[in-house]
Formats: structure tokens, C-alpha cells, sequence
């Protein structure tokens, strides 16, 4: 379940520096200057939208707005206790300025401050109840902490605000799926997919929402034209792998197995997998080799210890069989207990 981050142009991400920089406003009007700053900001101009918004408040010490703006541009260029400063003199100037908390919030996010994040927050949607972008990550904040329930509340929120918030059908989706409200994640899947029909994430989070409703050959076709969105998608291809290999089509689940080792020579998923489908076709030696390179790559992979023991039972190896499975246990393999208590003396 992969949520998608929002990509205001309040929100962060790698930029490039900008080497221009406008040293005054002088001879524009109030508006035009702030049109030309927040152009800046749109545009990914940090630096000409800090010296712009500079310019509006030595002008006009009062504009709590610029203080904000200001705020975003420091925070975009590293500069987060600069960003924090502006945005309590913002907030200092006008509390009840909904915009201003919800940056002020977006600040403590990039810090990786969550509880602040989720104090501004609250305070954001205390002023205005229906701010979307701020129910969005007030949602996010729930979902990261296991609270699928809250964070459906917050996701509605949003998308009553904004019909069109495909973020917020897509994140709501995989709420409702880890609740397993599977009818309703598919609902919420095919909504978003209205309004951004490209997202090779979006597509293959509704094929993994249809195979676990079985609707394996469904999950197949999204998961399909996700990967014709992107060639080089690695979910896409492991869990159309997954779904070949659930429904029996074993040559096929191998061959989207090996594609992703080759975009992801690292993924140990696949390595396990191929190591199922051997133990599947009676191929204990090679299984054995396979769930090797899986634990080697991923040393918590609970599933792949779990394979290799039941290779090396098969192998006559009984005393690695239950260190594997004992080690499987550990992980959270449940089914490895069993294994244990039948085999293991």
C-alpha cells in the first residue's frame, strides 16, 4: 500500500539553486509583487521568491502573508529555523489565518517534527474545518500510526473539499484495504483513476486490491497498464508476479520475477518467490539457493527462512530446517510454529 504525497507548491522537494535574484519591488503594486513572488515559488525560483517577499516586508512590515511565503522559500532552500522564525511572526501578526498554521505545518513536516506538524494542524483546520490539503495530511499523520479509521475521517474530509483530490481517494483506498473493506478500496481506487488515469501507482494499488478479491485475471489487466505507464515499475511487475503465481500460471510469475531482479538486483521479495515456485516444483536445491539470496538481501525476511526450511527438510537437513523455522517464528511467520511442533524435538 503505497501512499502519494501531495505536490503543492508549499510542499518539499530536491530543487535546483537559482542564481537570480531580485533585489527590489519597487514601482510594482502590493498585488503584483506577491503575484511575482508566488510565481518564484511555483516555479522552483527559491531564492528570487526570498528576495521578492524580503522586498514586500521591508515596504510593508505588517503583511503577515509575505512573512509565510517567505517562510516556504527558506524551508525549500534548507533553511528551517529561518522558515519557523517567519512563520511565528506571521501567525504573531494574524493567528487566525488558516494558510499560515497549515505551512507552518508543512515546516515541522519537512523536520520530521510530527507532533508539531499535528499541532498545526489541528489549529489549520480549527480556523477552516474543509482546508483539504490539511484534513490530506492530518489523514496521513493518522495512516503512518496504524489509525486507519481517523485517517478515512480526515481523507473524506478532503475529498468532500475538493472532488477532485486523487490523493486522497487513493491514500483513503489503502486504509480501507488494510481494514479489508475491499469493495470500498477498489470504489476509492477507480475514483482516483478519474481524475489521474496515468498513475502507474494508482493502477497497480487497484490490482492488488482485486487479487485479494480474487479477481485475478481483473488484477492482471492493471497491473498491465501500470507497467505500460512505466516500463521499469518494480511493484507493478512483482505483484503481477504474485498474482501469476496464486493463479497457477507459474512460467509467467517466474518471468516478472526475474524482470525485477533485473531493474532491482536487491529486491529480496523476488528472490523468495522464485524460491516458492521451486519448492513448487520440487526443485529443493535450487529453492534453497534462491531463499539464500533472499535472506542475504533482506536478513528480517521472515518468509524466505521459511522456505529454505522447508528446503532443507526436503533435503534431509533436519537440524537447519528448524533453526529456519525457528528463525521464521521469530519474525512473525505463524505457519512456522507448526512446522516446528510436527518436525522439531
Amino acid at each position: 500500500m503505497r501512499l502519494i504525497a501531495v505536490f503543492l507548491f508549499l510542499s518539499f522537494s530536491v530543487y535546483a539553486q537559482d542564481t537570480v535574484k531580485v533585489a527590489t519591488v519597487a514601482g510594482l503594486q502590493l498585488d503584483q509583487a506577491y503575484a511575482l513572488g508566488i510565481t518564484a515559488l511555483q516555479n522552483n525560483r527559491f531564492p528570487q521568491a526570498d528576495s521578492v517577499l524580503t522586498a514586500i516586508i521591508d515596504m510593508q512590515p505588517l503583511q503577515d502573508k509575505a512573512y509565510a511565503l517567505r517562510a516556504v522559500a527558506r524551508v525549500k532552500m534548507g533553511q528551517n529555523e529561518a522558515g519557523l522564525k517567519d512563520i511565528a511572526v506571521a501567525i504573531q501578526k494574524n493567528p487566525t489565518n488558516a494558510e499560515t498554521w497549515f505551512n507552518k505545518s508543512l515546516i515541522h513536516l519537512a523536520a520530521q517534527q510530527t507532533d508539531s506538524q499535528k499541532v498545526a494542524l489541528d489549529r489549520c483546520l480549527a480556523i477552516k474545518s474543509d482546508h483539504a490539503e490539511a484534513a490530506y495530511y492530518k489523514g496521513v499523520w493518522h495512516y503512518n500510526r496504524g489509525e486507519y479509521d481517523k485517517a478515512i475521517q480526515f481523507y473524506t474530509i478532503a475529498t468532500d473539499a475538493r472532488r477532485d483530490f486523487t490523493n486522497a481517494y487513493n491514500d483513503r483506498a489503502s486504509c480501507k484495504r488494510a481494514l479489508n473493506d475491499l469493495s470500498g478500496a477498489i470504489a476509492d481506487y477507480e475514483r482516483a483513476l478519474v481524475t489521474d488515469s496515468s498513475s502507474a501507482v494508482i493502477l497497480n494499488n487497484l490490482g492488488s486490491a482485486l487479487r485479494l478479491n480474487k479477481s485475478y485475471e481483473k488484477a492482471i489487466a492493471y497491473y498491465t497498464m501500470a507497467l505500460r505507464k512505466d516500463a521499469r515499475y518494480v511493484p507493478a511487475y512483482l505483484n503481477r508476479g504474485v498474482t501469476y503465481q496464486e493463479s497457477g500460471a507459474l512460467d509467467k510469475a517466474i518471468a516478472d520475477f526475474e524482470r525485477v531482479i533485473t531493474l532491482d538486483p536487491k529486491n529480496a521479495a523476488a528472490y523468495n518467490n522464485l524460491a516458492a515456485i521451486a519448492i513448487k516444483q520440487n526443485d529443493y536445491k535450487k529453492a534453497k539457493e534462491l531463499a539464500d539470496k533472499s535472506i542475504e538481501r533482506d536478513a528480517r525476511n521472515g518468509a524466505a527462512y521459511y522456505n529454505r526450511g522447508i528446503a532443507n527438510q526436503m533435503l534431509r537437513e533436519d537440524a537447519d530446517c528448524c533453526s529456519d523455522w525457528k528463525k521464521a517464528a521469530e519474525l512473525g511467520i505463524e505457519s512456522a510454529k507448526t512446522l516446528m511442533y510436527a518436525s522439531c524435538h
